[in-house]
């Protein structure tokens, strides 16, 4: 049987570099396509998909948004029912939602409700049932965390099925990301924060970090990316000369380019695939330990809190990482590794079946 004979599909809702779970997908599928592979994407629909995309997509149609349960629910009906209608043999299908017709589903974000909180109602019931429907599902082979905190969550979650749990395989980095990359020494300091859902990433906090930076005498700059403009964050007019907002970016290096840190203190993060991009190209980095990349944790280059530390050892740590000279920066993958990795656990699949 040739590799050529072999299908991988890969189900995601949203297909395309808009962001997170979207982005780690496109850049997988794309050095996955690169290596070989014949990969189809089924997915509702393409979003910020780059014309050159040469990668065969699928698209099945836009259900609905809300409640998310019913979403990922009648996008899985979706999918099932093309791939009956549309059977092939030798064919492996990668999940990267809540399905039940997968050989393989990745887990991008921490496991719904855990430890479990507040009271019961339809929304944890049906979210806690998708999910455990994904991962105990006949069909599944190999449930893959992108980070240690996603797989100590599967193996106190469902202790039954640790032997699908696999170890994790984190997102990679854009290796083109820092060809056109420069580092440039500013006489004024900016801290940076990147994150679409800027809530639960903590821009609340990172505010409350300039401000006490601000207090205490320092000049300092702060540009935030990646969401909507739009979005009240609860800038006074008299701060607005000091921060930029640059809303959502196709173009990260207008944002990276023009921080000396980034400050990512999530209130609860799978991964993290800002942190990973911001150190490879040497930017240092301030996060919270309930960020899956803060195993990369590495004096003078990435250190870790946790959320709820006070604020004051918040700004204790931007100060000593804006002021640390000489940095030691971890070896982070890139996406091509991060297929090579797949690649292997799908002829492990394929064999078995």
């Amino acid at each position: 049987m040739t590799e050529k004979t072999k299908q991988v599909v890969q189900v995601v809702k949203r297909f395309g570099l808009c962001g997170g779970m979207e982005e780690y997908v496109f850049r997988l599928s794309k050095e996955l396509k690169a290596a070989g592979q014949n990969i189809l994407v089924l997915c509702e629909e393409k979003v910020s998909c780059p014309v050159d995309n040469e990668i065969e997509v699928i698209e099945l149609g836009f259900s609905c948004r809300k409640p998310r349960w019913l979403s990922h629910l009648l996008f899985s009906r979706k999918v099932k029912i093309w791939l009956q209608q549309n059977a092939l043999p030798n064919r492996l299908v990668h999940s990267h939602e809540r399905l039940n017709s997968h050989h393989l589903t990745t887990i991008h974000s921490t496991l719904f409700n855990f430890p479990s909180k507040g009271f019961p109602s339809v929304r944890k019931f049906m979210n806690d049932w998708l999910e455990e429907r994904e991962i105990t599902t006949i069909s599944a082979n190999a449930v893959v965390p992108v980070s240690h905190i996603i797989k100590d969550q599967l193996l106190s979650k469902y202790p039954k099925f640790t032997k699908r749990v696999h170890d994790p395989i984190v997102p990679g980095v854009d290796s083109e990301l820092g060809i056109n990359h420069s580092k440039t020494k500013r006489r004024v300091k900016t801290i940076g924060f990147l994150g679409q859902e800027w809530r639960r990433k903590g821009l609340v906090k990172v505010l409350s970090i300039w401000r006490e930076l601000r207090k205490s005498g320092l000049e300092i700059k702060l540009l935030l990316g990646g969401f909507d403009v739009s979005d009240s964050i609860g800038i006074s007019e008299a701060e607005k000369d000091d921060i930029k907002v640059l809303g959502w970016m196709s173009d990260k290096l207008r944002f990276y380019s023009n921080i000396d840190l980034l400050v990512h203190p999530a209130k609860r993060e799978a991964f993290g695939m800002v942190i990973a991009e911001a150190l490879s190209l040497e930017i240092p980095v301030l996060c919270s330990t309930q960020c899956g990349a803060s195993i990369y944790q590495k004096n003078g280059a990435l250190n870790a809190l946790d959320e709820s530390a006070p604020l004051s050892d918040w700004v204790k740590e931007v100060q000593y990482l804006l002021n640390h000279s000489e940095p030691s920066f971890p070896s982070i993958a890139d996406w091509r590794q991060n297929a090579a990795q797949y690649i292997n656990l799908y002829q492990n699949i394929f064999s078995q079946n």
